[in-house]
């Protein structure tokens, strides 16, 4: 989408200009095995959005199990909660900092154990192990939290942050 200027970014709805920004990050991920070496060379905003947009992902698809076991959760965990305050979204940076604060203690190190080493399973064994540590996961309670919180006062947050920071986002 070359040609989004600041102006242009300006006059985008806020679902288009959500979808765009969106767009326009996963578009600049250009090695996904480096992820967290990629996302620290971008500006603070785009590093942000990006880390949200990660989290919450994996969070509303499989919880913070998902969020841990994925990429997502060990490249960002350490700098996730910090992208959801500088947004505002504080009810959510809070919930984000308790999961991580989870598996930064002995639970998380059960909840891991349980997750076994996928380098050396099968598939089909780290999946059946993953699935199976659900059961009586801490983090469990904090997937509900997470899930009650009012998604359109969140995503109105992140639209005021977008705006503030169209520079950002536009090309360069």
């Amino acid at each position: 989408m070359a040609g989004m200027t600041v102006d242009v970014l300006a006059e985008l709805s806020d679902l288009e200009l959500d979808s765009v920004i969106y767009d326009r990050l996963i578009a600049k991920m250009d090695d996904w095995y480096h992820a967290r070496e990629v996302v620290d060379r971008w500006s603070e905003p785009e590093r942000t959005i990006f880390v949200i947009n990660s989290t919450v992902g994996e969070v509303m698809n499989g919880g913070f199990n998902q969020f841990f076991y994925n990429s997502a959760g060990s490249d960002f965990y350490d700098i996730a909660a910090d992208c959801f305050r500088r947004v505002g979204a504080n009810d959510w940076a809070d919930i984000v900092q308790r999961a991580c604060d989870i598996i930064d203690s002995g639970p998380g190190d059960e909840i891991v154990e349980r997750w076994g080493k996928r380098s050396e399973l099968k598939h089909e064994e780290a999946m059946e192990r993953f699935s199976a540590s659900y059961k009586d996961n801490p983090l469990n309670d904090l997937d509900k939290e997470m899930y009650a919180l009012n998604e359109q006062e969140f995503f109105n947050l992140l639209i005021a942050y977008k705006r503030a920071n169209l520079a950002a986002f536009a090309d360069k």
